[in-house]
């Protein structure tokens, strides 16, 4: 009976250590899974951005695979030149997937962290900022050896720091002239190109412990060959009409052809100011209108003409006759009407 029962206890204390092993092998198996750090990830786009523009920092959170809904995330940054991270006191939840989202638009390049105070995870990120530079061409027209003022700002401000004007050459940006930035952050920079043509310039600014280099937006600016009446050198065609000289010029390219003597508008029908173009042509045209005709202010059917009354254009200036008109000889009218075709800019000054 006794040895019976001692086998009974004995198979009851096996079975309790069992039990108790068992229990405790599935706490320790609980515990490591509770314990599975964190997956955190996270990358930012665009990776740099002209201020004041925006970028996205996305990513995800899981453990042991499985996507960690609802988990919450902070949000810290470490601005160009900090010590180290401060919070930016924002927060996201995790989606059901375990995604997430912050916007930022910092002004200076800056780095940032992504928390998870669950288990301490993070994921870190880095954001370029470039300023923005604007570049602006002189308005006149601007003549090959003289001085013109190129003009910008920049943003965020930046006073005191250099501002480089660039030429493209070939496939490569080559350095013209340097300024520095006023107090609201301004450059006004005078250069005197050695030859006219066509520039492509742009302004630039190199990175400092803020932000990244930059340049502005390229523009073509148009040097012309200096000319007595400002005329641009992108015009192929160009007809000037100076009104108390009685004289036509014929340009191309800014380049003085050919002038001519013209007789012009009588009192009551003077001839028009301003800046017109030839719209039509015909030849012959005949009558008063001579060998040919280009037509160049609707009102009053304005015209470059020839005449059926030569005579007229010898006499001295004023030689005023038309109805606001530029009467020529023939054998000159004709041989303008071969060079100036439709489109061709009138432009009569006083």
């Amino acid at each position: 009976m006794v040895t019976r029962a001692t086998i009974r206890v004995g198979s009851a204390a096996v079975a309790a250590v069992f039990l108790g092993l068992l229990l405790c092998t599935l706490a320790l198996a609980g515990a490591a899974f509770a314990a599975t750090p964190a997956d955190l990830i996270a990358s930012v786009a665009p990776a740099v951005v002209v201020y004041p523009g925006a970028a996205h920092i996305t990513g995800s959170i899981s453990a042991g695979g499985a996507a960690l809904a609802g988990a919450s995330l902070s949000l810290l940054e470490r601005p160009a030149g900090a010590a180290g991270y401060s919070s930016t006191g924002r927060t996201a939840s995790a989606g059901a997937d375990g995604a997430f989202r912050f916007d930022v638009a910092p002004s200076v390049s800056t780095d940032y962290r992504v928390e998870f105070a669950g288990d301490g995870a993070y994921a870190d990120v880095h954001l370029g900022v470039k300023p923005s530079i604007t570049f602006r061409d002189p308005a006149d027209p601007w003549l090959g050896g003289k001085a013109a003022i190129l003009k910008g700002t920049v943003a965020p401000a930046r006073p005191g720091a250099t501002v480089t004007i660039e030429r493209r050459v070939g496939d490569a940006w080559e350095p013209v002239i340097s300024g520095t930035l006023d107090s609201g952050s301004r450059y006004a920079i005078s250069w005197t190109p050695s030859e006219f043509g066509y520039y492509r310039l742009r302004a630039r600014i190199d990175a400092d412990a803020g932000l990244e280099a930059a340049a502005s937006a390229s523009k073509r600016v148009v040097v012309n060959r200096p000319n007595a009446h400002l005329v641009p050198l992108q015009y192929a065609h160009y007809i000037v009409i100076v009104r108390h000289e009685y004289k036509l010029y014929y340009y191309e390219h800014g380049v003085l052809i050919r002038s001519f003597i013209v007789a012009l508008g009588r009192p009551g029908y003077r001839t028009p100011l301003g800046l017109f173009h030839i719209y039509a042509k015909r030849k012959p045209a005949g009558g008063a209108l001579g060998a040919c005709v280009m037509y160049y202010y609707h009102q009053g059917a304005i015209a470059i003409h020839g005449t059926n009354e030569p005579w007229l254009l010898s006499r001295p200036v004023p030689r005023d006759f038309s109805h606001g008109c530029a009467r020529m000889h023939n054998r000159e009218v004709l041989w303008l009407y071969a060079r100036a075709p439709v489109g061709t800019k009138v432009h009569n000054l006083h």
